[in-house]
């Protein structure tokens, strides 16, 4: 009965021993040219939307062996190569000539040994055509009918803006020309009402405006709609 229990324990501690080793291939296969070597990932990315193109953005003070970046965007189909600069705490970067999408850039510095960083991620919009197409300018007034009238207690001529409740319009001005020929701009970026007065103006001289847009919080382009005429340029 001792021996059987022996032996019992012996051939379970030969079957360990089997079984360790065939867990070990796979592992020592994957280590047969040394463990793999991992730098600083880009540290705190952040993306900046803009017109056509977005500027991404990250600290490069985490890992100094870093000399260079790939960025990567659709999937990996596309990409840019570039040389970092250690002198900048933050280093800045624009891609342009970007289609009106949402993209996923991704961003992997190398050493000078070809070692990669694991990929930091962003998300960005692109802003175009599209995005423009839906900008209106901002509302105006009308006294009689005209956006362009007498404001009787100034006893000047004014245009009036009505408040806003859109937190991407950042500005609206308007553009006239008055009593010497000379072209004014006036502008109002606050959201309330406001009275813009036209100084110096002469009644049926050129009056246009426009609005301005931010599409987001930090973007590096601000869109402006075409302008619209309250009063057309007399026609020679």
């Amino acid at each position: 009965m001792r021996k059987n229990y022996i032996y019992t324990i012996f051939a379970a501690i030969v079957t360990l021993l089997c079984s360790c080793d065939g867990m070990d291939a796979p592992y020592a296969d994957f280590i047969k040219d040394g463990p793999i070597v991992y730098i600083g990932k880009a540290d705190s990315l952040k993306a900046f939307s803009g017109k056509e193109r977005v500027k991404l953005a990250w600290q490069m003070r985490n890992d100094p062996r870093g000399i260079k970046a790939k960025i990567f965007w659709r999937d990996r189909t596309e990409s840019e190569e570039i040389t970092l600069d250690r002198s900048k705490k933050e280093f800045e970067y624009i891609i342009n000539d970007l289609d009106e999408s949402t993209y996923v850039f991704e961003v992997v510095i190398y050493d000078k040994y070809g070692n990669s960083s694991l990929a930091a991620e962003v998300t960005a919009e692109v802003y175009g055509e599209v995005y423009e197409s839906y900008l209106y300018p901002r509302s105006c007034y009308k006294y009689s009918g005209k956006q362009v009238y007498i404001d009787k207690t100034l006893n000047k001529w004014v245009v009036t803006l009505n408040a806003i409740r859109d937190n991407t319009m950042i500005n609206t001005e308007v553009v006239y020309v008055d009593k010497n020929g000379n072209e004014q701009t006036v502008s109002w970026s606050e959201k309330s009402q406001k009275s813009l007065v036209l100084e110096d103006y002469v009644e049926g001289n050129m009056v246009k405006y426009r609005s301005c847009f931010s599409p987001q919080e930090n973007a590096i382009d601000d869109f402006w709609t075409d302008y619209t005429y309250f009063v057309k340029p007399a026609e020679n």
